[in-house]
């Protein structure tokens, strides 16, 4: 910006708020020194409200019957795409989630194939078994019995607790570092 008379363009982005900071800051000492560019401004601002007065107006003007009449026409437009019957809607909806059925499908047919690699060949070979394991009510059970506990950079305390519903045990663990009484 020139130090002179103060450009109309100039002005108009002023007055549109287009002006970034620096440029706003120049213009204002210009603005207070000259008297033709503050009426140009105060004529825009004006105008700017003449203009968006008569366009509210406008809007005010149209008929509510116009309104509704074209909101029926979109709605008939948009009932017009939607799908009709049964196999419609499933088909609609399968065009709509088609991504997320084409990776359900992939990813089952992956998991069937691996299932088929890894299973026994031979069915005569045996697979490995273990011993069974035994399973018994909390009651009958025997209570558990902690031979040896080591618990590095701290202490442990192994506390028996037998009820009604049979044997536990808890194992306390206590760092080194912790200060008793806090």
């Amino acid at each position: 910006m020139s130090g002179g008379k103060l450009d109309d363009v100039i002005l108009m982005q002023h007055a549109d708020a287009e002006l970034d900071e620096r440029e706003t800051a120049e213009l204002g000492p210009q603005l207070e020194r000259d008297a033709d560019a503050r009426t140009k401004l105060e004529s825009l601002g004006e105008m700017t409200e003449l203009v968006r007065g008569h366009l509210e107006l406008s809007a005010d003007a149209v008929a509510d019957r116009r309104f509704s009449s074209m909101w029926r026409e979109i709605g008939k437009n948009l009932d017009a795409d939607a799908p009709r019957g049964v196999w419609a809607r499933v088909t609609a909806w399968l065009e709509r989630h088609r991504g997320h059925v084409i990776t359900g499908a992939v990813s089952a047919g992956a998991v069937a194939a691996i299932a088929l690699i890894v299973r026994p060949g031979d069915p005569g070979t045996a697979v490995k078994q273990f011993g069974r394991i035994d399973v018994q009510p909390a009651a009958l059970r025997s209570p558990p019995a902690i031979e040896s506990l080591d618990t590095p950079d701290g202490t442990g305390t192994v506390i028996n607790i037998e009820d009604e519903d049979g044997h536990a045990a808890v194992i306390w663990v206590t760092p080194a570092d912790t200060v008793e009484g806090i």
